[in-house]
């Protein structure tokens, strides 16, 4: 089974396929999704559910998916043009073909992903289409954050969120055990973990700092090797957290709820260092780290204080 067959077996899916036989979809439709593999392959298969009635035929093979997914159909247009974020220039474009009559197919459909990582200036020029929308117009329209797309363009969308996959569906796409527990469900983040040749080695990196750094001489050779893999940075990162996440999982007799389980004897014998307390600490110091960070502030110095800090919290919270 191919990636369009699962996503047409998923509720949300089958509930547009409900909503377009009753008639009731929205003109607007915004996707959101934390993974933009998956969010393109959904607003191809709805564009399609929406322009052929025998949509169920089609999948990654199809031609007409190939014409919509790239961009070339003439009544399914694709945006950003740039395949980066959505410009003025493209909210403009969108608002005249919004009034040209469809050439084959009974629709006008909108594809705008990412419209979230947009500014506000190109937003707000897609706020009148939307409004009033001409006959036979749909825009759907992908989000990974929701809380930077504008309230006015939210308000006017019908809003579906797409869940991660189950266990047992991104096993059927990876063999990769620790891919498929860092995807957390979705399938191009795991496709781009299963691709990244020092997985293995970040992620025994990252548990080990959790277990295994006790004192602050360890500091310095933990900091070193964050610096070291600096590209994956927010890949330590996920690690840590689930680290604690486990543990606390551990800690409330839970432990079949873990997620890091080829790493669960290192974690159960560490469990008894972090209390409830430290850990809920620990989590915050990350959030922290990770805002600073945003700021473009010294890396290697905000890294050192970070180990520091998590060390103190450690064994001031006992």
């Amino acid at each position: 089974m191919g990636f369009v067959e699962t996503i047409k077996n998923q509720d949300f899916f089958k509930n547009l396929v409900e909503k377009k036989e009753k008639n009731t979809l929205s003109n607007s439709i915004m996707f959101l999704c934390e993974d933009e593999y998956t969010s393109k392959k959904v607003l191809t298969m709805t564009a399609l559910l929406l322009e052929y009635k025998m949509f169920d035929l089609f999948d990654e093979n199809s031609a007409e998916f190939f014409r919509v997914e790239s961009g070339v159909d003439l009544d399914v247009k694709t945006y950003p043009k740039n395949n980066e974020k959505l410009l003025v220039a493209d909210s403009n474009d969108i608002v005249a073909e919004a009034y040209i009559k469809p050439v084959n197919l009974p629709y006008k459909i909108f594809v705008v992903n990412n419209i979230d990582v947009s500014t506000e200036e190109a937003q707000n020029k897609l706020l009148k289409i939307l409004e009033e929308p001409p006959k036979n117009v749909f825009f759907l329209i992908s989000a990974k954050n929701e809380a930077r797309v504008l309230p006015t363009i939210r308000s006017r969308c019908e809003k579906i969120k797409i869940a991660p996959l189950s266990k047992e569906d991104i096993e059927k796409f990876s063999s990769n055990e620790l891919a498929r527990i860092l995807g957390g469900g979705y399938i191009g983040k795991t496709f781009e973990l299963e691709n990244n040749e020092n997985l293995k080695p970040i992620v025994n990196f990252s548990v080990e700092l959790f277990t295994k750094m006790k004192s602050s001489k360890d500091v310095l050779k933990y900091s070193k090797g964050v610096s070291g893999y600096i590209q994956n940075f927010e890949l330590i990162v996920q690690v840590l957290s689930l680290c604690i996440e486990d543990v606390i999982k551990i800690k409330c007799e839970s432990e079949a709820l873990c997620k890091l389980t080829p790493f669960l004897r290192e974690l159960k014998d560490v469990e008894p260092e972090y209390s409830i307390e430290a850990l809920c600490e620990i989590s915050k110091l990350i959030l922290s780290l990770r805002e600073k960070l945003e700021f473009n502030a010294n890396f290697s110095v905000l890294i050192d204080n970070f180990l520091m800090r998590m060390l103190e919290v450690k064994y001031l919270c006992k």
